[in-house]
C-alpha cells in the first residue's frame, strides 16, 4: 500500500539566528550549511510546520533521495567533491 499526498504549499520555517551554528561555506559562498538547535527552532514556529519538514525528511530518506553522514566533517568532505 503507497500513501500519496500532494502538498499544497511548502512548509516556511523561521530560523532564529541564535539558533545556527555555522559548519561550513562553499568556495564560491553558494552553500551554506548550518547546525540548527532544534529547541529554538520549535520556540519559533508551529507545531505542525516542524512536522511537516519530519514527515517530507522520513519520505526523501524513504524514496533513497538523500544521503546519511557520521559527521559534519564527512559532509563537507562529500561536498568538496
Amino acid at each position: 500500500m503507497s500513501i500519496h499526498t500532494k502538498i499544497k504549499q511548502p512548509a516556511t520555517v523561521t530560523f532564529p539566528l541564535t539558533g545556527l551554528k555555522p559548519l561550513y561555506r562553499g568556495q564560491h559562498g553558494k552553500t551554506l550549511v548550518f547546525e540548527v538547535d532544534v529547541d529554538s527552532l520549535k520556540k519559533v514556529n508551529e507545531p505542525n510546520t516542524i512536522d511537516e519538514m519530519v514527515a517530507e525528511a522520513h519520505l526523501e530518506y524513504a524514496l533513497g533521495k538523500s544521503k546519511t553522514f557520521t559527521s559534519a566533517d564527512a559532509l563537507i568532505k562529500d561536498l568538496h567533491s
